[in-house]
């Protein structure tokens, strides 16, 4: 029987692209061929939002795509994971978290087998990544939101190599095709690339 697989995207910051890349990474995880699911445990609920968008515009248009994976809303009651591997057993669970409740945050890196941390790479931005790295087991950094050959990127890059803080070799652009796929079922480039590091990483972690 294939396993479950818990990743937990989370960081203490908001605006760091953490809904985006729950429901992107779902949709590069189906298009590989993988089952999986969003939990929505951030109280905002904007992955449940995005996939209400997605529905709405079904609406509208039939022939429109649908989502290749559910969206659950869930609370910490759910976040257990004898709980999770019995309800979603063999799928791709992406636990998509707020980014103030730090008792919601910990409960989900908890049962994680994996944090996606995102982060722009400004200064701030990676000190509180950094805090959210610390207090999980596997975490992995994911910048996010970057503009190419500039000095805050670079600085990103070495600052996170020099702490050998894991990080993904992929990196999400500032783009306007990002920022607009709310609420659409869109592949991104970028994000099927960091999907596949994912698996990869994962992979690893079972062989050892």
């Amino acid at each position: 029987m294939v396993g479950t697989r818990v990743i937990t995207v989370a960081c203490a910051k908001g605006g760091t692209a953490k809904t985006t890349t729950s429901m992107m990474l779902a949709c590069c995880l189906c298009r590989r061929g993988l089952r999986a699911v969003v939990l929505d445990a951030d109280n905002t609920g904007g992955a449940t939002k995005w996939a209400d968008a997605v529905d709405d515009m079904r609406v509208d248009d039939p022939h429109a795509p649908m989502l290749p994976f559910d969206v659950v809303p869930v609370n910490q009651a759910v976040l257990d994971r004898r709980r999770l591997e019995t309800r979603w057993s063999g799928m791709w669970i992406v636990i998509d978290t707020p980014p103030s409740d730090t008792g919601m945050i910990q409960k989900a890196m908890d049962v994680a087998d994996v944090v996606v941390i995102p982060t722009q790479p400004g200064e701030a931005d990676l000190r509180l990544a950094g805090e959210t790295y610390a207090a999980c087991r596997h975490g992995v950094v994911l910048l996010t939101r970057v503009k190419a050959n500039t000095r805050s990127l670079r600085r990103a890059v070495d600052d996170l190599d020099s702490a050998h803080v894991t990080r993904f070799d992929t990196m999400v652009p500032e783009r306007e095709s990002i920022r607009g796929a709310y609420g659409r079922v869109r592949v991104d480039a970028w994000y099927a690339g960091v999907a596949g590091e994912l698996v990869d990483f994962v992979n690893g972690l079972e062989a050892r």
